[in-house]
């Protein structure tokens, strides 16, 4: 099924409309025209695989598509893949799409899955690609990958999560290339989002989205107010609400997070990055677009080690977050100081666990539930998430704040995609739930034109 026709059969489904009403009096979708945007998030790269990338958070869905995708009851159906996996004695063979060509011209096969398969395994950002034998190209035929288990289910499960979405040999987050509706072209403070011609799912309606990247949360919305973009990230505009703009709110993209490293001594071990977050009073956060507040409880005190509270540099909205935070948290002699670093050198650190404490995104892993165990365990140690896959406990809830008790991190709150949009603009709703679909956005066309 191709991305278009199934957002168009869930459009039809969906009463209330998140495409809304003009879009279906037009009898088709129109193709063309640009979206541009401001946002207060680094553009310079976009990494499927990494499950921190907060870029990737937003952007992923529309350069790289999975293998497999689940559908609204979580069932998984095939994407790129031929069929469902076949069994041939104790191998599973996964067959691609015949005629697959990446966003810049390449053609993919098997080798193409192998190599997207070990590049998420060494990344870490998918637990249970580390329980599953490592893919063979079919010696017969260059599109199979020949998997080492008879456990289907496996297979189709590891090659529906997002952190393995199929990308070409040689990816490079810098320029980086795939399926999708949309090629990425990204650059430091602009990235410019193409349409794929060559989109084995279809490609965008829209000809290109234009991201700018904004300093600061005010910059997006006074942008948007000032009619120089589509889209108000988290509101309709600075000083007053644009006229006529629609208001929207897609959900989660992801979670952003207060990690604490073996630097914070006592104050590194697990359940306290929670139990800080916890208690901050949620009137001093309001404004930092993080979805739905718990009510505090406890005391908002850090009471580890003087020193940095690290966030990727270019994220102007985990900078105001992470100053929030500190200033709400610090004492004489237990500071915190927000200090920007590279995506690079942020997860060196995050990996090596050598740090004092870090605020950042975590993505998630599928539809809300055991799904986000995984990716906030994954995101501390993706052997421990493993075990979470392996042996899933029974959990009473998988609110994402309960589950964090007992890591390393804590949910201040979430990556949400939400704001305003012009009222030309039809924003669609990922068929997920949360977030957007870019590819299948759209504008309508001027009257009279």
């Amino acid at each position: 099924m191709r991305r278009r026709d199934l957002l168009l059969g869930m459009a039809a489904t969906l009463a209330s409309g998140w495409l809304g009403a003009p879009a279906f009096a037009l009898g088709r979708i129109p193709v063309g025209g640009r979206l541009a945007i401001s946002l207060p998030w680094p553009l310079a790269s976009i990494d499927p695989a990494d499950l921190c990338d907060p870029t990737a958070a937003l952007f992923a869905h529309a350069i790289a598509d999975p293998v497999y995708a689940l559908d609204a009851a979580n069932e998984p159906y095939p994407a790129l893949a031929l069929d469902y996996p076949q069994l041939a004695g104790q191998t599973t063979k996964v067959k691609l799409r015949p005629g697959l060509v990446s966003a810049r011209g390449k053609a993919l096969d098997a080798r193409d899955l192998v190599f997207t398969l070990e590049r998420a395994r060494r990344m870490g950002g998918a637990p249970r690609l580390l329980d599953l034998p490592t893919p063979t190209v079919d010696r017969h035929d260059p599109l199979v990958a020949n998997f080492a288990t008879t456990d289907r289910e496996q297979v189709v499960r590891a090659l529906a999560l997002p952190t393995t979405a199929l990308v070409p040999r040689g990816f490079s987050p810098t320029q980086p290339d795939g399926t999708g509706a949309m090629r990425a072209e990204p650059g430091t403070d602009r990235l410019v989002l193409v349409r794929n011609p060559n989109a084995a799912r279809g490609a965008s309606f829209l000809d290109d989205v234009v991201v700018q990247r904004a300093p600061d949360l005010s910059a997006s919305l006074r942008a948007f107010e000032a009619n120089s973009t589509d889209v108000g990230w988290l509101g309709a505009g600075l000083h007053a609400p644009r006229p006529q703009a629609v208001p929207f709110d897609f959900g989660k993209a992801g979670w952003i997070v207060l990690q604490t490293g073996s630097e914070a001594g006592a104050w590194g071990a697990p359940g306290v990055a929670q139990r800080l977050v916890e208690a901050l009073p949620s009137e001093r956060l309001q404004h930092l677009g993080l979805g739905p507040l718990p009510v505090p409880r406890g005391e908002a005190v850090w009471g580890g080690p003087p020193g940095p509270l690290l966030y990727e540099e270019g994220s102007a909205q985990l900078a105001e977050i992470a100053r929030t935070l500190a200033s709400i948290l610090s004492r004489p002699g237990h500071e915190l100081l927000p200090e920007p670093l590279s995506r690079a050198e942020l997860q060196r650190k995050r990996q090596s666990g050598t740090f004092l404490a870090m605020l950042h995104v975590v993505r998630p892993l599928g539809p809300s539930g055991l799904a986000s165990l995984v990716a906030l365990t994954a995101a501390v140690d993706s052997r421990a998430a493993l075990d979470v896959v392996r042996r899933p406990p029974r959990l009473s809830s998988f609110e994402p704040r309960s589950l964090t008790r007992m890591l390393r991190l804590g949910v201040v709150g979430e990556l949400r995609v939400t704001g305003a949009h012009a009222a030309e603009l039809r924003l669609a709703r990922a068929a997920s739930g949360d977030g957007w679909d870019l590819g299948a956005s759209h504008r309508l066309p001027r009257k009279g034109a």
